[in-house]
């Protein structure tokens, strides 16, 4: 029925790619159609009430009254990064560890094909559904500036949808990369909700803690839309190390699954 692997996991991932395109769509639609309501005045009290240690979530008066500060807080901050990362995560687990736990990996290798060729198949499927999923927000973006009669330069918003992508990559292949070199569900589950949590509550607190600027340096999340990406542009330093430790994660995945033993069910 299919051609490859690549084309089965696709198919495999259809019904989380419909379903995640969807809430993602939703929630860019919804939050951008708001912003006539956050842009007025009574929005500076609500802001100013917010405790200085959770300003770096909900973000400075600026970045409601023009659409460049909206967009870049409020669609490609926290209120999406943290639920896109969650997709991010359960696209990859769902195509590595909970098909080694259920079974369907150990058939696949029975097969006349190469690990390596599984590995990268599935990564390079995986990766596709996460870049078209996070690729809808443009849409989403762009259908809602029409009905709110507003504009914001393309170009700005392609390069925060550049980052927005990278950084869901990132963390959706150190699911993977963690379940194709242990081959546990349960660990790979412990290490990407662990540092995935870690990240958010560190990144989130470092503006107003000063003890945390340093250990901050190691959450992925300091290098994503920092300074923002739709006033400043990519920053492309940080665009490499995002992609730098997506490389070498991938490396040691691949290392690992081609020489451990998957043990049969």
């Amino acid at each position: 029925m299919f051609k490859s692997i690549f084309s089965k996991s696709l198919f495999t991932l259809r019904w989380q790619f419909f379903g995640w395109l969807l809430a993602i769509f939703g929630i860019v639609f919804f939050t951008m159609i708001l912003y006539p309501s956050f842009s007025q005045d009574g929005i500076e009290g609500l802001v100013n009430s917010v405790p200085p240690e959770l300003k770096s979530l909900i973000g400075e008066i600026s970045d409601f009254k023009t659409i460049p500060g909206y967009i870049g807080q409020q669609i490609f901050g926290p209120n999406l990064y943290i639920i896109s990362i969650i997709m991010s995560i359960m696209i990859f687990l769902g195509i590595s560890a909970s098909e080694e736990a259920d079974g369907r990996l150990q058939t696949l290798l029975s097969y006349p094909v190469s690990r390596t060729q599984i590995y990268f198949h599935k990564l390079l499927a995986a990766s596709l559904i996460v870049a078209l999923i996070s690729c809808s927000v443009f849409i989403g973006i762009q259908i809602s500036l029409l009905l709110i009669n507003e504009t914001a330069d393309a170009g700005k918003i392609w390069e925060s949808i550049t980052g927005f992508t990278l950084i869901n990559l990132v963390y959706g292949i150190i699911v993977f990369a963690t379940a194709m070199l242990t081959g546990s569900k349960g660990k790979t589950i412990l290490v990407a909700s662990g540092y995935t949590v870690l990240s958010v509550f560190i990144t989130s607190l470092a503006p107003a803690v000063e003890g945390l600027k340093h250990i901050e340096q190691f959450s992925l999340l300091h290098y994503y839309n920092n300074p923002q990406i739709m006033t400043n542009g990519l920053n492309g330093e940080h665009m490499l190390i995002l992609g730098g430790v997506g490389i070498v994660l991938i490396i040691i995945g691949w290392l690992g699954f081609i020489r451990r033993d998957v043990r049969t069910n």
